[in-house]
């Protein structure tokens, strides 16, 4: 059959879909099919795909957190530790038996407590007076068995400022020989105490106060 024998376009029917060429027709779009993976046997069943759960960061254990905590803690109290039993001065806040002093006896004038770690024996205050801001002690030290070196300083109750003696450093008592002498402090008149320490003024024995004027 010759070209000539085709009926024309349409047919000269307008209402043949021959007629006209529809201008939004687009030829049909396939998408390959996903095929399947070679390496799999036959019958295997693909996995199933991962649930939002499986997806999800992993939780964070709150053990790492407390075992911070806990190191924070040992720290504090290490360094607490150290302020009330240890340090390069003398410890004021460790001599709440300042306050208490024993019974006066025929021997004693009132003012007067034990001490221990450095020859034990008896701190005591024979007597003192306010100048002004002048303060002037006598005092007397007593130990049971040898010979041991001691030292003083005082701190006013309000203000915990520290002042030394300006007329001595140390000295030496024994069980023949136990110490008896004067001590002046330049400080403000105000109640006070007075801490025997050992020759280095590092390590505190024991306290008594001393009222302001």
């Amino acid at each position: 059959m010759s070209n000539s024998q085709w009926p024309p376009r349409g047919n000269g029917n307008p209402n043949s879909p021959w007629a006209s060429q529809d201008p939004s027709w687009q030829p049909q779009q396939f998408q390959d099919a996903q095929g399947r993976d070679p390496r799999q046997p036959f019958g295997h069943q693909a996995p199933p795909p991962p649930s939002y759960e499986e997806l999800e960061p992993p939780k964070r254990s709150n053990a790492a957190l407390f075992a911070v905590l806990g190191v924070v803690a040992l720290i504090a109290a290490i360094v607490i530790g150290m302020q009330f039993f240890g340090g390069s001065g003398p410890d004021q806040s460790a001599t709440p038996a300042a306050t208490a002093t024993m019974e006066p006896s025929p021997e004693r004038t009132g003012n007067f407590i034990p001490f221990e770690g450095n020859g034990d024996g008896i701190f005591e205050i024979l007597d003192h007076s306010w100048d002004g801001d002048r303060l002037d002690l006598r005092i007397r030290v007593e130990v049971e068995h040898g010979e041991y070196a001691f030292a003083v300083f005082a701190f006013t109750n309000e203000t915990r400022l520290s002042y030394d003696p300006v007329d001595m450093r140390a000295f030496g008592a024994s069980v023949e020989n136990p110490y008896e002498g004067n001590v002046t402090f330049l400080m403000p008149n105000a109640d006070s105490t007075i801490v025997l320490t050992t020759p280095s003024g590092r390590v505190a024995l024991n306290a008594l106060p001393v009222k302001g004027s």
